[in-house]
């Protein structure tokens, strides 16, 4: 059973390296309860969307007053973004990602189809770059994050995404160090936990050793 989030947003790293996988991490931890849920509305998914860079604060507020205006709309939106985040995780997750699972493609496959009808390209300084067409629509905030996944999936780095080895953590990331061995979400987090638990392993078996205390995975991210 999920919990609203206790934690301010401002609170939560964003370590994903790249937008699709932040939005995957807005459950913490989320293999293991009790597991925080950022996203428990759809005042919070704009929350999220503005720390993030999906969204700038003018646009945002305005979402808000539209779907203040358009309550039942506003929890669609809502729930789409969730059932992407879920799918997101089973296509980049390493355990679940060269089954190219079908299910969750589709979910993709068809926020990435609707993204892209407000799509556009503009003039840049180099040639053209593709941008949003205006206007308030009350899912903008997903379509960049579908097309940071469509990029990352398309593109070598897919292979350097990792999860979290963490107790029950599931926190993706692209890793980006020279040796790809990055094996924590941080090593602040939940690396130094790990730590604490090996040491209380041996403190058991050897009574000359005391395990450090430690706070909850909440506690140990927002201190990081």
């Amino acid at each position: 059973m999920k919990a609203q989030s206790r934690v301010d947003l401002a609170e939560l790293p964003l370590l994903g390296g790249a937008l699709c996988l932040d939005l995957v991490n807005t459950v913490d931890p989320r293999h293991q309860p009790p597991i925080l849920e950022y996203l428990h509305s759809y005042d919070a998914l704009l929350d999220w969307a503005v720390y993030a860079g999906a969204l700038t604060p003018p646009q945002a507020q305005r979402l808000a007053d539209l779907g203040g205006r358009q309550p039942a709309k506003a929890a669609r939106v809502h729930a789409r973004a969730i059932r992407l985040r879920e799918a997101l995780y089973q296509l980049f997750a390493p355990t679940t990602r060269t089954q190219h699972p079908k299910a969750p493609l589709a979910v993709l496959n068809t926020e990435l189809q609707h993204a892209m009808t407000a799509a556009t390209l503009e003039p840049a300084p180099d040639g053209y770059h593709l941008a949003w067409a205006r206007g308030d629509q009350l899912d903008r905030m997903l379509w960049p994050v579908v097309r940071s996944a469509a990029e990352l999936l398309s593109s070598p780095a897919l292979e350097r995404v990792g999860e979290c080895h963490g107790q029950g953590c599931g926190w993706l990331f692209v890793d980006t160090s020279k040796a790809g061995r990055r094996r924590w979400c941080r090593m602040a987090i939940c690396g130094n936990r790990a730590k604490a638990r090996r040491h209380s392993q041996r403190a058991r078996t050897s009574p000359s050793l005391t395990a450090p205390a430690s706070g909850t995975h909440a506690r140990a991210r927002s201190s990081a």
